[in-house]
């Protein structure tokens, strides 16, 4: 069914969104379920007359029909949006794609995730309308949407659509294709994977404190958070990587003769020689990386200090210019001063500039800046990726994200 006009009905009368209701919902809903509340309050709301119901897309979009709000009251609403919200952490679209749900399993599948969501929850929290539950189809609680999906009867699920959030599939009502016009585009890949990181620290978090999260709910945070990359190793890694390849070119040198030189009368033959690594590392200060990603920063020059040895590393305070240039062995030497605009292309210029030249640039930054199309030749590039950024590093560099302030590294990964 195509959506109606925004705010048309059938019979002609207009009827708009109540967004004061909408508002009470989403505060019954994160006053219940706490550890859910950044996730509740990162939907969008597209208004579509006609549709019949309250759907989600996989852009977190919540699609709702002014008619259906209206007809329900602030629980049921809220209880709605605690299973939408259910749906796109669990990642239910892309679970569908992996299991090849096709459009005529769509509403089978969202029988089985349904189930798998409203297993979790009490009787006075579950959605209006009708229930899908384990016993529903016949399952044992406890499992997962893919178990259950082989028990929901063929042809004949319930018939309850979800959205696309559920199913990945697209739905006509729902607008999970495009972007309404003159909508909210919605959260992106990117944005969806930090909101499922952040929501399971806190359901985790509400779990040691209050002890009274639901069971599945709390496998899933579980899951989440042992899928994360350890980025103390990675960027541990990384740094080994770039030392070694860099540590490993051996040449030739007349700077001390060979010890072998004495066994031929009349030559000077070159020892070998192996240099040792440069590393440069660039900080950005500009305005847009906050006082905690700074104290991140400085923490990371100090497991890259450690990394180098005595030695030390030359560390550029970059914002749109670098403004310092200095070799320190601990970040209490360093004055990292800035705040304008973003450019760490810059810094990389700066740095390939040093004399002597650097072969491995750690760049510290939140992400948000420009990057020339390539690195400077020569130069080996990681790039760390500092607080909850959305931001990516540019393919030709590695990437290590840095999520946790305040943490060092060192190149054994300790």
């Amino acid at each position: 069914m195509s959506p109606a006009a925004v705010g048309e009905r059938p019979d002609g009368e207009v009827r708009g969104l109540d967004h004061a209701k909408l508002a009470a919902a989403r505060l019954w809903a994160a006053h219940r379920y706490p550890y859910l509340a950044s996730a509740l309050f990162a939907s969008p709301v597209v208004e579509v007359a006609g549709l019949g119901a309250v759907n989600v897309d996989e852009r977190w979009r919540i699609a709702a029909d002014p008619d259906v709000v209206a007809g329900w009251d602030v629980g049921q609403l809220g209880s709605q949006l605690v299973h939408h919200c259910a749906h796109l952490l669990r990642d239910h679209a892309a679970r569908a794609r992996a299991v090849g749900v096709s459009d005529d399993r769509r509403l089978a599948w969202v029988d089985a995730a349904d189930a798998e969501i409203n297993d979790d929850l009490p009787a006075e929290l579950l959605p209006p309308g009708q229930v899908v539950l384990p016993e529903t189809l016949g399952a044992e609680p406890g499992r997962f949407a893919e178990e259950y999906f082989r028990h929901v009867p063929e042809p004949e699920p319930s018939g309850h659509d979800c959205g696309s959030g559920a199913h990945g599939l697209g739905v006509g009502g729902d607008r999970s294709a495009d972007t309404p016009t003159g909508g909210p585009a919605g959260v992106s890949a990117s944005e969806a994977e930090l909101l499922r990181r952040r929501v399971a620290s806190d359901v985790l978090a509400h779990q040691q404190g209050q002890g009274d999260v639901p069971a599945g709910l709390l496998r899933w945070a579980a899951a989440v958070a042992r899928a994360r990359v350890d980025w103390r190793a990675e960027l541990a890694a990384e740094l080994r990587h770039g030392i070694a390849a860099t540590a490993g070119a051996v040449d030739y040198s007349y700077a001390r003769p060979s010890r072998r030189s004495t066994a031929v009368t009349g030559v000077v033959l070159p020892a070998m020689r192996r240099p040792e690594p440069e590393i440069a590392v660039v900080c950005d200060t500009s305005a847009s990386v906050s006082s905690d990603t700074l104290g991140a920063a400085l923490a990371e020059i100090d497991g890259v200090s450690s990394a180098v040895g005595s030695r030390g590393v030359r560390v550029l305070a970059c914002d749109a210019s670098v403004h310092d240039v200095r070799r320190v062995t601990a970040a209490t030497q360093l004055e990292l001063v800035g705040g304008g605009g973003t450019d760490m292309g810059a810094g990389l210029q700066a740095a390939a500039a040093l004399d002597p030249r650097p072969q491995v640039v750690v760049v510290l930054t939140d992400g948000y800046t420009p990057w020339p199309p390539e690195p400077p030749p020569g130069l080996r590039v990681v790039v760390g990726l500092m607080g909850q950024t959305t931001a990516a590093a540019p393919e030709w560099a590695r990437q290590v994200r840095i999520d946790e302030p305040g943490s060092t590294v060192a190149p054994d990964g300790r």
